[in-house]
């Protein structure tokens, strides 16, 4: 997979998110949960709220790479909303491997060696907080979990893992279930949704339909689409690498969601359950150890959102209802220091 010359940032393992401005959150398609309703709404009013700001293609790629955690961030806290220490000591460790690399500017933060932080919303931020207790696996992408949630509310869910046998962790697909919904809380999207891939012509839409909006998953076309249509853009400016089959942000979908079956150029006959050598180059690009790098494409992407805010001001299409530069660009992060 080969990166084309770009200055643009927010990439899933196979491409940024480029055209949903709110491509926030990450469902789970086999219908075992998904986020809670009351943060999908919150979500869905700002991204209504930007799209009045503007519209087009170039400010919905924009509105994307703003996900991405800003050069203020050395590190990202993660903490625990229950689990047995040892699940907890696991899921850190499955999880460390997205940042594990010496070209990787940004790292996980899970606590101290021996006692893992655990989620208190009454100390200081934890960007990433993790919770089992709720119906299947899912998380909130990059910046969406600090400008969208409140600390009281968990961003990555991994259902019953906190409780399960350690032996769980052995098994290939519970890795890979957890580097996936990780690769979301580090800005990372859906290896099927990028533009350079196939996977939209090749989906069989009536089935797909068909079978989505009934149970368990009983989604509305709306949903369906947000999370298996291609992104569309014109926005060139953007980031893009060629199909990667064996991404861990790629779902391994029946050979029925596919018009010619596991033909298909995007089947895959079961899940990826590590990353491939694209993914972690491209996090690698979206978060470089050299300082100077991120703050560069970081002032850019500030200096072009803020713009787009300025000139809604001016028209009168300005939503006052959140500050976005405010919101995307102003955290003061976490310092490698910082405990």
């Amino acid at each position: 997979m080969t990166a084309s010359k770009s200055i643009a940032l927010l990439t899933g393992a196979a491409f940024a998110a480029i055209a949903c401005g709110g491509a926030a959150f990450a469902h789970d398609p086999s219908g075992k949960g998904g986020m809670p309703p009351a943060l999908a709404k919150r979500m869905i009013a700002g991204i209504k709220s930007l799209n009045e700001l503007d519209s087009s293609d170039a400010a919905k790629g924009l509105y994307s790479r703003v996900l991405q955690w800003t050069p203020t961030y050395a590190k990202l806290r993660v903490c625990f909303m229950g689990g047995k220490p040892e699940n907890n000591a696991k899921v850190a460790e499955i999880a460390k491997a997205w940042t594990a690399g010496k070209a990787m500017g940004l790292k996980l933060d899970f606590g101290k060696t021996g006692k893992l932080r655990a989620c208190d919303p009454t100390a200081r931020e934890s960007q990433i907080r993790v919770s089992y207790d709720k119906p299947g696996y899912y998380s909130m992408i990059g910046q969406a979990s600090v400008v969208y949630s409140s600390q009281e509310e968990s961003t990555l869910n991994l259902q019953d893992l906190g409780e399960a046998d350690l032996a769980a962790f052995d098994k290939p697909a519970v890795r890979g279930t957890i580097l996936h919904e990780f690769g979301h809380a580090l800005g990372m999207l859906h290896e099927h949704q990028s533009p350079l891939s196939n996977c939209g012509n090749e989906f069989n839409w009536d089935f797909i339909k068909k079978y989505l909006s009934g149970p368990p998953n009983n989604w509305d076309e709306e949903t369906i689409n947000f999370n298996l249509a291609t992104y569309a853009t014109d926005d060139l400016q953007l980031m893009a690498t060629d199909f990667d089959a064996t991404s861990i942000m790629l779902y391994d979908f029946p050979a029925d969601y596919y018009l010619n079956g596991d033909k298909s150029s995007c089947f895959i006959a079961g899940a990826n359950d590590d990353l491939s050598a694209t993914d972690l180059s491209t996090i690698e690009y979206m978060y470089p150890a050299d300082a100077s790098e991120r703050i560069k494409n970081f002032e850019q992407s500030k200096a072009q959102f803020t713009a787009i805010w300025d000139k809604a001001a001016a028209s009168g299409s300005r939503d006052v209802g959140l500050n976005f530069p405010e919101a995307f660009m102003g955290s003061k992060g976490v310092a490698a220091d910082e405990e």
